[in-house]
């Protein structure tokens, strides 16, 4: 996916764990303590992002660890809410503090990654915009999907951009922008790629990042940042 070329042009630290299921979301927050013992880390800039089994362990930390991150951009998989990465039940998991999500999932993949696809993913964007405080109430059904006016989500974003990727043809990224405290504020972005299967690209990690970079996590547990009108811009 090339996050590396991120990295390059926007100068961040980026750690990839390796065999990462072996490792539960718990000692990911030992391995985060190493890391800011040796590096100056700005702990109200650490952000979560996952390919597949990546993904759902990017959602362990929306579930159990949500005040540590900014934001999080999981990609391309989920459990249903309340399961980790193992596919097993989570103890007090997230009910009500909120943190920015940006999602992604290739609209031609075999995998159940989107909410047209599979119930657990819809029951996943529901449990998100709930937590985040989305305007518009999510009240879709999986069996009526035939009736859906989103196809894939069921219902469009209160803002929709598109955006076709440069480096592969015939492929768009279509975000779905979802507004919260009265359309002021934007925490939640579900994105499709056409022409994707169960994979991850760069352009996606691209945009995702400009999302994430949009948020801090203050030191009173707030989220700073989000502005509706902010992040649409940027993605002028």
């Amino acid at each position: 996916s090339d996050w590396h070329r991120v990295v390059a042009q926007n100068d961040f630290l980026l750690v990839s764990v390796e065999n990462h299921l072996n490792s539960t979301a718990t000692e990911m927050m030992h391995l985060l303590a190493h890391l800011k013992d040796k590096y100056s880390i700005d702990t109200e800039r650490i952000y979560a992002t996952g390919f597949s089994m990546g993904g759902c362990k990017s959602w362990d930390m929306f579930q159990e660890y949500p005040k540590v991150f900014a934001a999080v951009a999981p990609m391309d998989a989920t459990f249903d809410v309340g399961l980790n990465s193992y596919g097993q039940p989570v103890d007090n998991f997230n009910q009500d503090v909120l943190l920015p999500v940006f999602y992604v999932g290739g609209e031609i993949t075999p995998l159940p990654e989107l909410p047209f696809q599979e119930l657990k993913c819809l029951n996943r964007m529901k449990y998100v915009l709930k937590i985040n405080k989305a305007d518009n109430p999510y009240e879709i059904e999986y069996d009526d999907r035939e009736n859906w006016s989103n196809k894939i989500w069921g219902m469009d974003g209160d803002h929709v951009i598109k955006l076709d990727n440069p480096e592969r043809e015939n492929s768009t990224l279509t975000m779905n922008f979802y507004t919260s405290n009265n359309g002021e504020m934007c925490y939640c972005v579900f994105a499709g790629v056409s022409n994707q299967g169960h994979e991850v690209r760069h352009h996606s990690c691209e945009n995702a990042w400009k999302f994430l970079n949009s948020f801090r996590r203050l030191s009173d547990g707030t989220i700073e940042g989000g502005s509706t009108q902010d992040i649409l811009d940027l993605y002028k």
